[in-house]
């Protein structure tokens, strides 16, 4: 497991929102967070990839991203069905006390987005590097890696929100 791993994950995170963009570009209705955020959708997706690719690390990286997209998702005052179309009537259906139309909530989900991604930059690096990060050298370099990571989410951010206001996405 390397880059590549890291980037199959943290691509296919993002797969679940497809339904969004059929809602919306398409026009085809009130579709979030209905066929692409479930375990279907999570086991298609990982099969499709392992048939095509032949790597059973690639389908991994598949499965945990989507995966921790519909639990983020889950945490949400919207929730998600996990087994829909069945049990779209509540009995599989869990949501969580975060809401995502508050500003403050927000705020939160992307500082915590910014130490995910710093840490995961960390670890992946630390593979790398041996660093004893109880030293000065190994604070200052986990120090110097959040700035980085928050540096790039920042600017990542506005590079999305400039994507999307071109694309009228």
């Amino acid at each position: 497991m390397g880059f590549d791993f890291i980037i199959i994950t943290g691509f296919s995170a993002f797969l679940p929102d497809i339904d969004w963009s059929m809602q919306f570009k398409w026009s085809m209705g009130n579709r979030h967070r209905t066929f692409a955020h479930n375990i279907w959708f999570m086991f298609l997706v990982s099969l499709i990839s392992f048939v095509i690719v032949q790597n059973v690390f690639f389908s991994f990286g598949v499965i945990i991203g989507i995966l921790s997209h519909l639990i983020a998702d889950s945490l949400t005052v919207t929730g998600i069905s996990w087994l829909y179309p069945y049990g779209y009537e509540k009995k599989f259906y869990f949501k969580g006390p975060l809401n995502m139309s508050n500003e403050s909530e927000r705020n939160t989900e992307k500082k915590i987005t910014i130490e995910l991604v710093s840490i995961s930059g960390f670890l992946f690096l630390f593979k790398s590097v041996s660093v004893n990060i109880f030293s000065l050298e190994g604070v200052i370099t986990i120090l110097i890696l959040i700035f980085v990571g928050y540096m790039l989410f920042k600017n990542f951010d506005k590079i999305i929100k400039k994507i999307i206001r071109n694309f009228n996405i």
